[in-house]
């Protein structure tokens, strides 16, 4: 009944909240935009903000392609010791495909565990990873030099960096691993970093979204590339949005327990280590929905975006940042729309502009015995 009710809410919210404005053209296999384009020129007129609030079988969207979930996937092996699990793969969200195959610059996100006592090989690989402890006690080492780990530590690793983990607890060591080929030069070939250390970069965002900013371009990262772990308090919901095509951003839940997810009409159940991709067509909107009233939900997020010529994109950095449309309307806003002045929070540190309370998180090595 709770859920029940708290869906209900959130669809009477839409129309009056949904961050929306003229979409792009239609894209194959999720939903065409209806209306004629403008005459060359012209000046489109600006529709209703619930103009692009309709449901999933209007918009052709089946969003279940969009969801992954590990207990799905067949085990593999990778760096010669983990056991994978694959949550969401590479694959093009704009055409009818395999489900979970929605990636469009990452190759996988998985789940990644080394058994007690184990240890993988000491690789050099091509591509480019993340990795975040969700729990475990281990260590990291170049072959040289060692990193301690634990649980809500976060690793960026450079392509043909040389690492190996080892399990040095009697429990698994559970990681959630983003594989992706990289051409930016990252600052340091491993770079560890303790979460809990992290200054919080951001607040209220869509609503209810508080982010530690994790790894980003101050790092060697591509210029849009985001990693940040996002907390939603209890019994909160995140404002239902949209992203246009060309901005990939990824959720994956890392609390324990189920949480909910609203996907353009439908809801979905969102347990532990599952993880969708944002339907990039500018219609289908996004909310994550936290039904406990004592407990914070945990995401592991990521994103990036594709910058065109004649067509900026703004807000990165941002859980969900690029609105559909940022296009204020034409004329003054009406008195009961205009915000409320909000004055800075000195507990907040945004990107890039504090790196010495950042580094503070950072892990350093130690020589490897």
């Amino acid at each position: 009944m709770r859920r029940l009710l708290l869906f209900c809410a959130v669809i009477v919210a839409l129309p009056a909240f949904a961050q929306q404005g003229p979409g792009p053209q239609a894209q194959p296999g999720l939903g065409a935009q209806p209306g004629a384009a403008p005459a060359a020129g012209a000046q489109a007129a600006r529709p209703p903000q619930s103009v692009n609030v309709r449901n999933n079988e209007q918009s052709g969207v089946l969003i279940d392609r969009f969801l992954g979930n590990p207990l799905n996937s067949p085990p593999h092996l990778s760096h010669g010791g983990f056991i994978t699990h694959a949550i969401l793969t590479a694959g093009n969200p704009y055409e009818p495909g395999p489900p979970a195959a929605v990636l469009e610059y990452r190759k996988e996100l998985s789940t990644a565990t080394l058994l007690a006592g184990e240890t993988t090989q000491l690789v050099k690989v091509p591509d480019a990873f993340v990795f975040y402890v969700k729990s475990g006690e281990g260590r990291l080492d170049d072959g040289r030099q060692a990193w301690d780990l634990h649980g809500n530590m976060a690793i960026l690793i450079a392509p043909n960096a040389p690492h190996r983990f080892l399990n040095t607890s009697d429990k698994p060591l559970e990681l959630i691993m983003v594989t992706w080929t990289e051409t930016a030069a990252f600052k340091q070939p491993i770079l560890v970093r303790d979460i809990g250390l992290l200054p919080w970069c951001e607040e209220n965002a869509h609503w209810n979204n508080f982010s530690k900013c994790v790894f980003d371009s101050n790092d060697g990262m591509a210029g849009t590339d985001h990693i940040l772990m996002v907390m939603l308090p209890p019994f909160e919901a995140s404002q239902p949005h949209t992203h246009p095509p060309g901005h990939e951003e990824v959720w994956t839940k890392v609390s324990p327990g189920t949480g909910l997810v609203l996907i353009g009409s439908q809801l979905r159940d969102f347990p532990e280590n599952a993880a969708y991709r944002v339907p990039p067509n500018s219609i289908t909107e996004h909310s994550n929905i936290n039904t406990s009233k004592d407990q914070p939900e945990w995401y592991f997020y990521v994103s990036r975006t594709r910058l065109t010529t004649g067509n900026p994109v703004t807000g990165i950095g941002t859980p969900g940042g690029i609105a559909a449309d940022k296009t204020p309307p034409a004329g003054p806003l009406p008195s009961a729309v205009i915000p409320t002045p909000v004055r800075p929070n000195p507990n907040i540190v945004p990107i890039g502009s504090s790196p010495e309370k950042v580094q503070v998180a950072d892990v350093h090595s130690k020589p490897l015995k």
